[in-house]
């Protein structure tokens, strides 16, 4: 019994954590163009008929596009939504320990709504800088829970490296080295703050 509850307790959480949806202000634009194709559709006139039920299908396809792209957080995993129908949906999954930075950006409507904003992430593959997902509802909510994430697994001192090679304070080379695991992230760094700027003040 005790070596199942171990079993158990190993088990990784494939269920979001938290998900990352799409404001209420991005579905006004597409609903309106959905009420003027009713009203188009109403019309005695055949065109009239067939112009109001091509712009309420293109209305109702951009409320169902944006309603379904979504980005969820699992415990290993952040997993990009995308697509409508149920048997072509789309999810690209990226492991967190991957993910080296995220933060949030106001837009022009922020000011009137608080809990508006994009959410971006950032990597540490060099053929990929990160992903957006612009117009949000809560994004400081979702932001916070992916750097707590990122922040606990083992992974997160090699962003400190990262960091660092950013910042010019290591070179490619030496990145590359301690990436791949010929010199260990830290033990061989000294990292100290003056005047606001980072020095190594160990030899690699």
């Amino acid at each position: 019994m005790k070596k199942d509850k171990k079993k158990k307790a190993k088990k990784q959480n494939h269920q979001p954590v938290v998900t990352a949806k799409k404001h209420w202000i991005v579905y006004v634009v597409p609903t309106l163009i959905v009420c003027a194709g009713i009203v188009l559709f109403n019309n005695d006139t055949t065109f009239f008929k067939a112009a109001g039920f091509a712009v309420m299908l293109f209305g109702f396809y951009q409320i169902l596009s944006k309603a379904n792209e979504k980005w969820h957080l699992t415990d290993h995993h952040l997993v990009i939504e995308k697509g409508i129908l149920p048997w072509a949906k789309k999810y690209e999954e990226v492991s967190v320990q991957d993910i080296y930075k995220t933060n949030t950006n106001n837009t022009r409507l922020s000011k009137y709504f608080s809990n508006l904003g994009h959410l971006n992430t950032r990597r540490r593959a060099d053929d990929c800088s990160g992903f957006s997902h612009s117009n949000i509802a809560d994004p400081e909510l979702f932001s916070k829970a992916l750097e707590l994430r990122v922040q606990s697994l083992p992974s997160h001192s090699l962003n400190q490296v990262y960091e660092l090679k950013e910042k010019g304070a290591i070179s490619e080379k030496e990145y590359n080295l301690i990436r791949l695991g010929h010199i260990t992230a830290l033990d061989k760094c000294c990292l100290r703050m003056n005047t606001g700027k980072l020095r190594q003040c160990a030899t690699l």
